[in-house]
């Protein structure tokens, strides 16, 4: 016997007086009864749930003489779902059925939790049939194991091998060894629990500081559904936001049913089955537990595991759950908030440039310009006035491509969709002229981008594309301007110097943009004008450059 020392517990102590007492009234060895309570409690040092179990089915085998033993856990709904036993070999086992799941005798004390002790098992009306090959059975004594006042098994023993059937003194010692039994449990369960929440808050201090460190939302976000799996032996996890997938374990999968299935949920923890394929059930999930993740307003966000069968999930793994939820949630409002952060700096870095540009560039040129408007001879030199002039105009075309660059500055661009007409007319321009020898200058006069509405941006980009196509390729000009102008109407002019529109060139375009300005109640335009040589209408070899005008009403 070992010796416990001066910290033994009171309740220790008490038990052991008390079963000194109960073997001194059946005539037993006090000393070996008292050896095998030590042994039952000294289960309760061992962490390992499945181990202790095991060492408590035999030492209650051996202290109360019988050929069998077994320890049931109890499941949801009153069943066992799990089983342990001692007594039966293992080629004996391997033909026998299926283990028990509750029912008969043995659900008798999961229904009714209290020592049951059965003089003959085939008179009791629970019993029910063994299952094929199972060894004979006749005496019974069994008792409930609770835990801090809840139902966690039962205790089963059989085939009293010393008697003709276990004694009230039996009952006695099998309450005892079932309180034992709930004290090993609690132990090993509290030290589960522990290493569970352990792990998860592992989880949760790793990932929930990756931001932090500059790892990507998308790296964190697949991570954590990664750990999640390995965590819960889930086949597959997703992090879900209405019909996009934030992170998933696995490869790509359509999640428009998934979708569905998260906003039906309601923003409450469920766990639901599918008796149908599903494209995101994979690796023989049937079930799903969906655990809601904080969103927007109308927006459904969801921790979504797979599983083959239904999981009953503990305290601390919902715990867990929930704190990955919330972690995820923190990520991605953490990455909206950096995205947003570097777009307000980039705006404000344009803003600065645009400021630089108006306050220090324009105004040297424009003061260059008006040196250069008091440098004309005044009559004495023509040519040199006409170069001068020409200055003059390059300045003031300089002076308004530069007007243009600090509004296309000034505007921030969150993407394609959401560019600016500005930005789109001088992508577009930039598209075209990139493997030409002319770069077209581009103006813009007027609220361009605030008061011509986006349903005419198509046409405008029509005009733009036929119009430039036409002067690069066929007009033969060395000069090519574009010009916008939004004050009651928009107008687009693409305006070139050089020979006209040939006849053999195909009208069709140009047919395309009269109907666009037809079905905008505008006009369109193409006249000859300002170009080298002189003389001839538009279509003529010989024409004097051609300008195209599409107007439409800004309505």
């Amino acid at each position: 016997m070992t010796d416990r020392g001066p910290f033994e517990s009171k309740a220790v102590i008490e038990v052991r007086a008390a079963v000194d007492a109960l073997a001194a009234e059946d005539g037993k060895d006090p000393t070996a009864l008292r050896d095998v309570l030590e042994a039952v409690l000294l289960v309760g040092q061992g962490l390992e749930l499945d181990a202790a179990l095991q060492r408590i089915v035999e030492v209650a085998a051996a202290v109360l003489d019988a050929q069998y033993c077994a320890l049931g856990v109890r499941g949801p709904e009153l069943s066992l779902q799990a089983f342990v036993y001692t007594g039966i070999a293992s080629d004996k086992r391997a033909e026998m059925g299926p283990l028990p799941v509750g029912r008969g005798v043995l659900g008798e004390l999961l229904h009714h939790p209290e020592v049951l002790r059965i003089p003959r098992l085939s008179d009791h009306p629970s019993s029910v049939g063994f299952p094929p090959n199972h060894p004979p059975m006749d005496t019974f004594l069994g008792a409930p194991i609770i835990v801090r006042g809840e139902l966690f098994g039962s205790i089963y023993l059989t085939e009293k091998q010393d008697a003709a059937e276990f004694t009230e003194l039996d009952e006695t010692i099998v309450g005892v060894l079932a309180v034992a039994a709930g004290i090993a449990v609690d132990n090993a369960r509290s030290y589960e629990g522990a290493q569970t929440r352990m792990r998860w808050m592992k989880l949760l201090a790793d990932r929930g500081s990756e931001p932090l460190r500059g790892v990507s939302v998308d790296e964190t976000l697949d991570g954590m559904c990664s750990d999640v799996a390995a965590l819960t032996d889930a086949v597959d996890v997703y992090i879900v936001t209405g019909t996009r997938l934030d992170a998933h374990t696995g490869d790509d999968v359509d999640i428009t049913d998934l979708a569905t299935v998260v906003e039906t949920a309601g923003g409450v923890v469920s766990v639901r089955s599918f008796d149908h394929e599903r494209s995101w059930l994979r690796g023989g999930a049937r079930w799903a537990t969906v655990q809601p993740v904080q969103s927007e307003p109308e927006e459904f966000r969801a921790l979504v595991l797979t599983h083959p069968e239904r999981r009953f999930w503990t305290a601390e793994e919902r715990a867990g759950m929930a704190g990955v939820a919330r972690v995820a949630s923190l990520s991605i409002a953490y990455s909206e908030q950096q995205e947003l952060a570097g777009e307000l700096a980039l705006l404000e870095e344009r803003h600065r440039i645009a400021r630089d540009l108006h306050d220090l560039v324009i105004q040297r040129l424009f003061a260059i310009g008006m040196s250069m408007q008091a440098m004309r001879s005044g009559g004495g030199d023509v040519d040199l006035d006409a170069r001068m002039e020409q200055v003059v105009t390059d300045l003031d075309a300089t002076i308004a491509q530069i007007r243009t660059s600090i509004f296309d500055l000034q505007s921030l661009h969150g993407g394609k969709d959401m560019r600016t007409l500005r930005r789109r007319a001088l992508d577009i321009v930039s598209e075209i002229a990139a493997y030409t020898a002319i770069t077209p200058g581009v103006t813009f006069v007027g609220p361009v981008d605030t008061m011509v509405p986006d349903t005419l941006w198509p046409h405008i980009e029509a005009v733009l594309r036929e119009g430039l196509s036409n002067a690069l390729r066929h007009s033969g000009a060395d000069r090519i301007s574009v010009r916008i102008v939004a004050a009651e109407e928009v107008t687009v002019e693409v305006i070139d110097n050089g020979v006209g529109v040939p006849a053999e060139v195909t009208r069709s375009g140009l047919l395309n943009l009269t109907r666009r300005a037809d079905d905008c109640g505008g006009a369109f335009v193409v006249s000859s004008g300002g170009g080298r040589g002189g003389g001839g209408g538009v279509g003529g070899a010989g024409g004097g450059g051609t300008r195209i005008s599409w107007t439409a009403p800004l309505r």
